[in-house]
């Protein structure tokens, strides 16, 4: 498999025009960004792309594959992270984190297919590259080593990601059924207070009833990603610390 076409894309003029459309990398980042917005991954299509644009679906393939496509779509998305002449607060280690948890948070609700079309093995646009460095730069004067600080950012942006797919899945699911959370739970306590003994989970129903009572029966979004989000700060506090010790 070749990634040199992929990298030139990347790393290429977004306003160079693709065919005899005029049509420029940008206007098919920007067409294909929508699409996966509106219908997620599975919408997403050369064809589909070109439609939109209105010309013919070979037109599309001026960019390169598919994958080249795709690439460029997540690199230039990035760059909504962190807009010109802003970034996490380099003062404090844990203040940085923060922005940098709460950006990413934000960027991923707002394009929910970001996560299924990261790819592990990057091949780090411009835009990526960037992102990255500046959520690098909070943990630039601690004690911990540069591998230790990627770990830091990847353990952060991978609490990111979990919180945030179930929070897409909740919204769906909302979407889908019409019901509120309360709603949800009118419907379907009867029916486990009917089938399932108390007695039987008693710690399960117990937790469960005062979690339900705690969030006035709605399911966690916002909360659950604060939460741990303060609990990784204070793992990543104690390790500073050992690290500070010697």
């Amino acid at each position: 498999m070749r990634f040199d076409q992929t990298v030139a894309v990347l790393w290429g003029d977004d306003s160079r025009p693709i065919g005899r459309s005029g049509l420029t990398i940008a206007d098919y980042v920007a067409a294909a960004t929508a699409l996966l917005d509106e219908a997620g991954t599975e919408g997403l299509s050369m064809r589909a792309v070109a439609e939109r644009l209105g010309v013919r679906t070979m037109a599309a393939y001026g960019i390169g594959k598919k994958q080249d496509l795709v690439a460029l779509v997540v690199d230039r998305v990035y760059a909504e992270a962190y807009p010109a002449g802003t970034g996490p607060r380099t003062t404090g280690w844990r203040d940085g984190l923060t922005d940098v948890a709460r950006a990413n948070r934000a960027l991923e609700l707002a394009h929910p297919w970001l996560p299924e079309l990261q790819s592990v093995r990057s091949l780090m646009g411009p835009h990526e590259l960037a992102k990255r460095d500046r959520e690098l730069l909070p943990l630039e004067d601690t004690a911990l080593s540069d591998g230790e600080r990627d770990q830091v950012i990847t353990q952060l942006l991978l609490h990111v990601s979990g919180t945030t797919r179930i929070e897409t899945a909740l919204r769906r699911e909302r979407a889908g059924s019409g019901l509120t959370d309360d709603q949800w739970w009118r419907v379907v306590m009867p029916l486990l207070e009917n089938i399932a003994d108390p007695s039987e989970f008693p710690v399960a129903a117990r937790v469960g009833l005062a979690v339900q009572a705690e969030r006035n029966g709605r399911f966690w979004g916002e909360s659950a990603f604060e939460f741990g989000l303060e609990r990784l700060l204070d793992g990543f506090a104690v390790l500073i610390d050992r690290r500070v010790a010697g």
